[in-house]
């Protein structure tokens, strides 16, 4: 079998990178594209960029070799209480926010990652800009559970192929936290995030830093957590022949 994970930005994949020693798919430094052997199946991973524009760019690249199935992954901000940094969720829809589009993920997908230790949600919602208030995350949580940038529109691409696809993404900031940095500053144009950027608002205002810190521990919370779950979670239906899982692939509800 095989699977394609989405994921936008290297410290997203990192600990998996490093749990299932993924290789470069080829010598270009720019090639984002890394790959492994999970159970029975062989996996290839594709780093995306932050955000609607990066991640639409990079659909011809990730989909050059149509997988059996697409696991779209990586961070998302929690919109409820009730998720907390390092839990990982999959989802049974996402979508914008105001319900005009709308893709569902694969059931069967989405049942299988329930049963190895995901909470499912009712909806991801994909914003253009990143959510940083409470006040902005809880306004958003009357349309959904959690929120990230990238999910709408890998699903998009996914359904236009017909490849089944699943969210499976891990909370990196709770509903409670605002955001330490103006995010929306801080990606280059390939969606990557710049370091100068980070450290020129950091040096503007000091006060960051701890902020910043609880961040990157949360994320690095969520980081572990994903590894672990997509390690176990491929390897648990990557022995399946295809035809054993729902063809149904990511379809338009609305």
């Amino acid at each position: 079998m095989k699977i394609l994970v989405t994921f936008a930005l290297e410290n997203e994949f990192a600990p998996w990178r490093k749990m299932r020693k993924f290789k470069r798919a080829s010598e270009d430094s720019w090639d984002k594209t890394f790959v492994a052997t999970v159970g029975d199946a062989s996996v290839r991973v594709l780093l995306t960029g932050a955000g609607r524009f990066a991640s639409q760019r990079a659909m011809d690249q990730a989909f050059a070799e149509v997988p059996d199935a697409c696991i779209v992954s990586g961070f998302a901000g929690a919109l409820k209480p009730e998720y907390l940094p390092g839990q990982v969720l999959t989802a049974r829809t996402v979508g914008n926010s105001t319900g005009t589009r709308v893709m569902q993920c694969d059931a069967e997908l989405v049942s299988m990652a329930s049963e190895s230790g995901a909470r499912v949600a009712g909806r991801i919602i994909a914003s253009e800009s990143v959510v940083a208030t409470s006040n902005e995350k809880r306004r958003l949580g009357v349309s959904g559970d959690a929120v990230d940038m990238e999910s709408l529109w890998v699903m998009s691409a996914a359904a236009k192929r017909s490849v089944r696809a699943v969210v499976i993404r891990a909370i990196s900031d709770s509903v409670d936290h605002d955001l330490p940095l103006d995010f929306d500053h801080v990606f280059d144009g390939q969606g990557r995030v710049s370091i100068v950027k980070v450290l020129g608002q950091v040096a503007k205002k000091p006060q960051r830093i701890a902020g910043l810190l609880r961040l990157a521990g949360d994320s690095e919370q969520a980081a572990q957590a994903l590894a672990r779950f997509l390690d176990a979670y491929i390897d648990s239906f990557s022995s399946q022949p295809v035809d054993g899982i729902s063809k149904a692939a990511a379809m338009a509800v609305n």
